[in-house]
């Protein structure tokens, strides 16, 4: 979880894939990338935090989701479409969605995805 290599191919997934959910959820094609705040709410609500120290900032918090979906990603338990296909059920955004609130939503969406894959996880 902390591989700044893993986390740098992760952050590229995560962006991609979010991107693609939320372009599918609204219709249209957004170019959005997630914040850190969103990745660390997500790894701060499943087990996976209790192996990160506890005085993880937002960013290494981010860093560590980013490198766990790069591992399973280069590891072959997950494609880019199942990210994708994990995200859009729960990711209940529209046009008029604050920011803040979208992204408590995405934070969901991106730890009921982990929550999945705990299991495959070393």
């Amino acid at each position: 979880m902390n591989d700044k290599g893993l986390a740098k191919v992760g952050d590229g997934i995560v962006n991609l894939c979010y991107s693609l959910a939320k372009s599918q959820v609204l219709g249209h094609a957004t170019g959005d990338k997630v914040r850190d705040s969103v990745l660390a709410r997500a790894i701060r609500s499943t087990e996976v935090y209790r192996y990160i120290s506890r005085r993880t900032d937002s960013g290494r918090a981010a860093d560590s989701y980013e490198a766990i979906v790069a591992y399973l990603w280069m590891k072959g338990l997950v494609t880019i479409q199942e990210i994708v296909d994990s995200l859009v059920p729960t990711l209940r955004i529209d046009s008029k969605t604050s920011r803040k609130r979208e992204g408590e939503i995405a934070a969901l969406s991106f730890q009921n995805f982990l929550e999945q894959y705990i299991e495959s996880l070393p």
